[in-house]
């Protein structure tokens, strides 16, 4: 009798907790605000300036600095030296840039000399080749599997795209006449490239996106944005889609078809496609005569997911977006958002923030003479 009295007792508890379990997540998935205090409080994800792991820099030296996967690299003085999530210097390069433009990608970072002929890629923290082109450099990309476009120009051309794979392997060239290659990034299974290219010649300025066959170096697809509209990136998700981001519009292109996906009105400040297989619009609507409610939507690009954060904080000054997370820079605070709405780290600080670098795995905080590391 007594055991029976103890277990109905422990299933009334039991039941206890889970129905507090339910009620508690339900409201941390509903309500922004008890969301935060939980994240904030609780899981402990507010930090702040000079609590951190941090790389010191000097501002005379002219750095350029960018974010891949755990890594931090600092290019100054014609050397790249290449640091953890842990400001620990772990490789230097000699490297002949410089004014260089970056792109990274997962463990992958490609480092070319702008309007240069020079270029550099590195795999974790070693170099995996150097390599030179005929003409002056203006763009280069890097996908995750470390094959690389670049996108130059010469006396002859408006522009050229040459592709190599990560054996330095030059795959092909692309000659453009009449158009200007403005971007081109290769898909995650090197199957395809995007190519992006502006057509000044007629009455109306025409954005094209070219898929080429990565083996045959052929035209698969041809895309052509309203008129007007301006080609501004590209980024591959999964399954072959391009994700192409024009001045009023997002399209998502495929080797055989296209369909927008968002249209970018003057209430949507921010549009980035730099996360994995997300796009992210930060969306305001009018909450009065002279004031605006802004929250982060987070779309899927590969199927009919969505999520939502709600920036209680206003508009941010800046966006940057890498992998799994994007940043929003408020100046002396940043959030750092998980594509599934969720906040991954509150940083505030006392002075006003100069620059955000983002990789797949660590963010960094600039500040003249300093960069502050956040693992993600």
């Amino acid at each position: 009798m007594e055991n029976k009295k103890s277990s109905k007792i422990k299933i009334i508890i039991i039941s206890i907790i889970i129905i507090v379990v339910v009620l508690v997540v339900a409201r941390y998935m509903t309500d922004k605000n008890f969301r935060d205090f939980i994240d904030i409080k609780v899981f402990g994800k507010q930090v702040f300036e000079n609590s951190l792991d941090f790389i010191e820099i000097n501002s005379d030296d002219n750095p350029s600095y960018f974010a891949f996967d755990t890594h931090i690299g600092i290019i100054a003085k014609n050397r790249l030296t290449i640091y953890n999530n842990k400001g620990v210097e772990e490789n230097s390069l000699s490297m002949s840039i410089s004014n260089p433009i970056i792109d990274t990608n997962e463990k992958f970072a490609v480092i070319a000399e702008e309007n240069g002929s020079k270029f550099y890629v590195i795999n974790s923290t070693s170099l995996l080749f150097q390599g030179k082109i005929d003409g002056k450099i203006s763009k280069i990309s890097i996908n995750k599997n470390g094959y690389i476009s670049i996108i130059a120009s010469n006396s002859t051309y408006n522009s050229i795209l040459i592709v190599y794979d990560n054996d330095n392997n030059e795959l092909f060239k692309t000659f453009f006449n009449s158009t200007y290659a403005i971007c081109s990034y290769i898909s995650d299974t090197n199957n395809y490239i995007a190519v992006g290219e502006i057509d000044y010649s007629g009455t109306v300025i025409k954005s094209i996106v070219d898929i080429v066959d990565m083996k045959t170096a052929k035209n698969v697809y041809k895309f052509n944005s309203p008129d007007n509209e301006i080609l501004t990136n590209i980024c591959y998700s999964d399954k072959d889609i391009a994700i192409c981001s024009f001045s009023g519009s997002v399209y998502k292109v495929e080797p055989n078809s296209s369909k927008k996906i968002c249209d970018i009105t003057d209430n949507n400040p921010f549009v980035n496609i730099d996360m994995k297989n997300t796009l992210a619009v930060i969306e305001g609507e009018s909450s009065g005569l002279f004031s605006y409610e802004y929250s982060l939507n987070l779309k899927s690009t590969t199927s009919s997911g969505k999520n939502i954060y709600i920036l209680n904080n206003g508009l941010p000054k800046t966006t940057i977006a890498k992998g799994n997370f994007i940043v929003l820079n408020y100046g002396s605070q940043a959030y750092i958002v998980n594509k599934n709405g969720t906040l991954k780290k509150y940083y505030i600080s006392t002075q006003q923030i100069k620059d955000i670098i983002l990789g797949s795995h660590v963010c960094g905080i600039v500040y003249k003479d300093k960069i502050e590391l956040i693992s993600l």
